[in-house]
């Protein structure tokens, strides 16, 4: 067995309870309100900033040279598709310059950047790669679980876009060639080890849903 089907096997359940948050279920209906996914939208672009950041951190202390290579496209690609999209779309939504610079993290956030950095600091490399992997990975399944079943509703809901990003073929071919990486990275590593990189993957899991509740209570 691949260790990303043990980490799969060992998050799915709490992915599946995304689904069921108010707000990833208002998303899908098109009856989440503006203001809320506004919110969202500025929270989800201060933890870009801590993503890159540690992606950048992880870079640094991965000593395959192909795989270093990747990772450096994926953080290109991920400060691009910022600038690119992300920007634009918060402005549209009536985010000011000021609320940009001045935005403040919600407090689940700060403790997940934390908790990544503690992780990475005290486990080297593979516990960044599998930390960030995690909410890649996540929002895929998440995105294609909800499009399935939401279809007939999901072309009508104004949040449509979020769920057509994360299921693309292209986020989709990147989340597996980080998946392989993971695995080829995780081959010689001891059950102790295992078991930490796990409790990292489910424990940025229960992170990425106090979010959700965070932001459907803002």
């Amino acid at each position: 067995m691949r260790f990303s089907d043990t980490l799969f096997a060992a998050t799915e359940d709490l992915w599946k309870e995304a689904m069921h948050k108010p707000f990833v279920v208002k998303m899908a209906d098109g009856s989440l309100e503006k203001g809320l996914y506004a919110n969202y939208m500025l929270q989800d672009y201060l933890y870009l900033q801590d993503y890159t950041g540690i992606l950048k951190r992880t870079i640094v202390l991965v000593e395959d040279p192909e795989l270093r290579d990747y990772l450096q496209r994926i953080l290109y690609e991920t400060e691009k598709e910022t600038e690119r999209v992300h920007l634009p779309a918060m402005k549209k939504l009536g985010i000011t310059e000021e609320e940009i610079k001045n935005g403040q993290k919600v407090q689940v956030l700060q403790e997940y950047a934390d908790y990544m950095l503690l992780q990475l600091d005290h486990l080297g490399a593979v516990a960044g790669l599998v930390a960030l992997l995690q909410c890649s990975w996540g929002y895929a399944y998440i995105a294609q679980e909800m499009s399935d079943q939401y279809r007939q509703v999901l072309p009508e809901s104004p949040y449509q876009e979020w769920f057509v990003a994360y299921t693309d073929p292209a986020y989709t071919e990147a989340n597996r060639l980080w998946i392989e990486a993971v695995d080829r990275e995780t081959k010689e590593q001891d059950p102790k080890q295992a078991g930490l990189l796990c409790e990292i993957f489910q424990a940025c899991a229960g992170y990425e849903n106090r979010f959700w509740d965070t932001l459907f209570n803002a």
